[in-house]
């Protein structure tokens, strides 16, 4: 059952996500092309330094690696 204080406190994470939120869209709307380019590819070469790592980690521990074929969006 929940109580008036898990409403509040729910209230208040909604509140704080939506204000977050809002300043990441405002950000990104103030970004050139240039830094989103930039941050994208970021981005591609995080993921696959990312994915050695947890391949790297499967294969030292004896796992059978599992491939996922993943594709990035590119706006």
């Amino acid at each position: 059952m929940a109580t008036n204080c898990d409403f509040s406190r729910s209230s208040l994470i909604a509140e704080q996500y939506q204000r977050e939120m809002e300043m990441i869209t405002i950000a990104l709307q103030e970004e050139s092309l240039e830094e989103r380019e930039e941050r994208l590819n970021l981005v591609a070469c995080a993921w696959s330094l990312t994915a050695v790592c947890f391949h790297r980690m499967h294969v030292e521990a004896g796992d059978t690696p599992v491939y996922v074929p993943v594709a990035f969006a590119h706006q």
